[in-house]
């Protein structure tokens, strides 16, 4: 499905506008003597969201491959099996306290704004935990979106389509004129194509070729896109 005209974008948080701060994931795995580069932190987190697909298209929730996902990340990178626990659980900590997922992806924040600049709407739909409004504004991009739906406020998370009729309804567009850019096919593809939205998938590490539905490598390619449907 195509919009009839692309009036309003909203987007994915984590993995599409916030990175996970992987220069604190790797200070705890310095301190533990394991030797790894942002980079090889970025490929391995690419591989464990997969997993996160995997658990939503077997029936499970999203929320519930937390523990999963940092297991895989971290063995991936040379972590022992045994001692990942111990870390999993210090990023947890983390997470509940200042939030993991704070740092502006590449490109993104320019995207955002030249979007906005276009005329476009804007807004996010993110599976979080409460602050998503905060991390985004403090990686910043106050001031950018109409709306931000949180699953944690609002009692409700992707793939479940009313989390996108939320979006919609607050900024009162109809779905047909509007794209989601997402990462995650069983999480954001289906959720916003059973909503009525056009999804977009941001596969930065080229892991989907299979989907059947437009690809982004990076956001900044995002704009070019909208202008040619």
């Amino acid at each position: 499905m195509s919009p009839q005209r692309v009036t309003t974008v909203l987007f994915d948080a984590g993995g599409v506008l916030l990175d996970l701060d992987y220069a604190f994931v790797k200070r705890l795995l310095d301190a533990r003597h394991v030797e790894t580069t942002i980079e090889e932190l970025s490929a391995s987190e690419s591989i464990a969201r997969t997993t996160i697909d995997r658990r939503v298209r077997e029936g499970g929730r999203a929320s519930e491959a937390w523990r999963d996902y940092f297991r895989i990340l971290l063995i991936r990178v040379g972590a022992p099996p045994d001692g990942t626990e111990e870390i999993i659980d210090t990023l947890a900590e983390a997470h509940h306290r200042v939030g993991l997922w704070t740092v502006a992806i590449d490109g993104a924040l320019a995207t955002v704004r030249a979007l906005k600049e276009a005329g476009h709407r804007l807004g996010v739909v993110s599976n979080a935990e409460g602050r998503v409004e905060r991390d985004l504004e403090g990686a910043g991009y106050a001031g950018l979106f109409e709306t931000v739906v949180d699953s944690h406020v609002v009692g409700v998370e992707k793939p479940d389509p009313q989390i996108f009729r939320i979006a919609m309804e607050r900024m009162s567009v109809a779905p047909e004129t509007a794209v989601f850019l997402g990462d995650l096919p069983s999480v954001d593809v289906a959720g916003a194509r059973a909503a009525g939205l056009t999804p977009i998938l941001l596969d930065r590490h080229d892991l989907y070729a299979s989907i059947d539905v437009p690809r982004l490598r990076s956001i900044a390619e995002l704009p070019r896109w909208i202008a040619s449907v």
